[in-house]
Formats: C-alpha cells, structure tokens, sequence
C-alpha cells in the first residue's frame, strides 16, 4: 500500500450564534491556511520527495497548481550528520540533488522554511516486519500475525484477497504500542474479511501483510478519525489529527514505513 494516508472529499457549513441570531460564515470568512508536508519513506528505496503545499478553503476545487508551494528553502540532515538539500521540481515536489537509498534504522529529519516560519520533522526509518506466525479466526473472520519487535516501532496489518477480483483492506483494524525491546513478541490482527470472501472458495486466497512504522504514526492513525468536522485536513486545515510535524500552522506526516511480505493464511 503506497500511499498511507488516505481522506475523502465534504463540505460542511458552520453556524455560530451571536446577538440572539445565528450568523452563517463563508468558507473564506473561517478559513486558516496551513503549511502541508507529505513523504512516506521506506527503506531499500530511493528516497522519495517531500511534498509541500498549502491548504485551500473547503468549496474550492483542488488542483495542485493552486496549493504547491514553489519557493521553500528546506534540507534533510540523515543520522544528524550529513546535510541534504532539497530542490524544487514540480507539483510542490522537493527532492535530493542526488538519488540515493534509503536504508533501516536510519533517520531523517526535514528542514525547511517558509516566509521566515521554520518546519520541522523527524522520522526513523523501520526495519522490515519479520512474522513468526499467521492464523484466520474463523469466528470473527480477520488475520492476525506474531511479529518480532524492533526497538520504538509499531506494527499493523491488512488482508489481501488473491483470487478474482483482487481485494485488500483499505485501511488498518489497529495498531500496535511502540515496543520497548527488541525481539520480543508483538500480534497484530487485520479488519474483518467482507462476508462476499468467507467462503471456503477463498480459502486459498487469503493472505495478510503486516507494516511497520516509526512510532509518531501510532498518534496519528487514533487521532484521524476525531475532528470530524474537518475531515480533509490536508484541503482545509488541521483539525484535531496529531501529526509529526512541528511549526506555526504545520500539518502533515514525514513518515517511515517498511511493508513487509505478503504471506498466505491457511
């Protein structure tokens, strides 16, 4: 799954009282902007871009002509030694001068100013999940796996159905706490199997994947789902989501995240 964080389009209206009469505020007469940082990293991969753009008022439609932010000084500083610019491309896209690969345990932090406010993020790049064990409770119909920790990472898992057509989870059940040891044992379960795939004929096409991820998604994915009057942050604003980057009017998530192996379940 590339792309980890997902959101869909609404409007809303908001209605405030005043003087013993309600007053209905515009878009424009409530709307904050906020400064947008995306990059989901993974390891044994080139390093991606980072993309940084701006939030635009609900009713306007998005096109990234509109939000990309083309004029921001930023650079990375990989393990707190080496210093990486970062340049402009297109579409708020901001990459490396050179390509290079991203490996685990490493971390990155992002750099970057905008009209003289500063960004900041930091993320450490997790090491491939290694399962131990995978099962299908056929009682409640979700996958679940043992794994073996790695210091500070989480771990989550979605279900993937081979047969056609294919189909995956679109989002994660849950999560794991970040783990305070190394190789110990951790398990992690998918979302429930739709009622279409429970049937024998899929018994052999289920098969389940587990992520791991620096720890600050943890946060992140238990406080999406709050602030449901904004549900598109990333269009209009920041809501109540705790995201990793810091900065005045900051949102976004500079994230590492390692898929592991898509392993069948008997």
């Amino acid at each position: 799954m590339k792309t980890i964080l997902k959101f869909s389009f609404t409007f809303i209206i908001l209605v405030i009282a005043a003087c013993e009469s309600e007053e209905i505020l515009s878009p424009e007469e409530v709307f904050e902007e906020y400064t947008v940082v995306q990059a989901e990293i993974h390891p044994n991969e080139i390093f991606p871009a980072v993309r940084i753009t701006k939030t635009l008022p609900l009713g306007v439609p998005y096109r990234i002509e509109d939000a990309e932010l083309k004029n921001i000084a930023a650079y990375l500083v990989k393990n707190e030694v080496q210093v990486i610019p970062l340049l402009y491309t297109s579409d708020g896209l901001y990459k490396p001068r050179y390509e290079f690969y991203v490996q685990e345990g490493e971390t990155y932090e992002l750099y970057a100013e905008r009209d003289g406010k500063f960004i900041y993020g930091r993320t450490t790049i997790p090491y491939r999940p290694e399962v131990t064990a995978v099962n299908y409770n056929s009682s409640d119909y979700f996958l679940n796996a043992d794994i073996l920790t790695k210091f500070d990472e989480i771990y989550g898992a979605l279900w993937i159905i081979s047969d056609y057509p294919p189909a995956k989870a679109d989002d994660f059940y849950s999560v794991t706490s970040p783990s305070t040891l190394t190789n110990s044992m951790t398990a992690v379960r998918t979302s429930s199997i739709p009622e279409e795939y429970r049937t024998p004929a899929y018994s052999e096409s289920r098969y389940i994947q587990v992520y791991s991820f620096d720890k600050s998604f943890r946060n992140y994915f238990y406080s999406r789902t709050s602030g449901q009057e904004i549900t598109d942050p990333y269009i209009q604003g920041g809501g109540k989501v705790e995201w990793n980057m810091q900065g005045d009017k900051v949102i976004g998530m500079f994230i590492g995240v390692s898929p592991g192996d898509i392993i069948k379940v008997d």
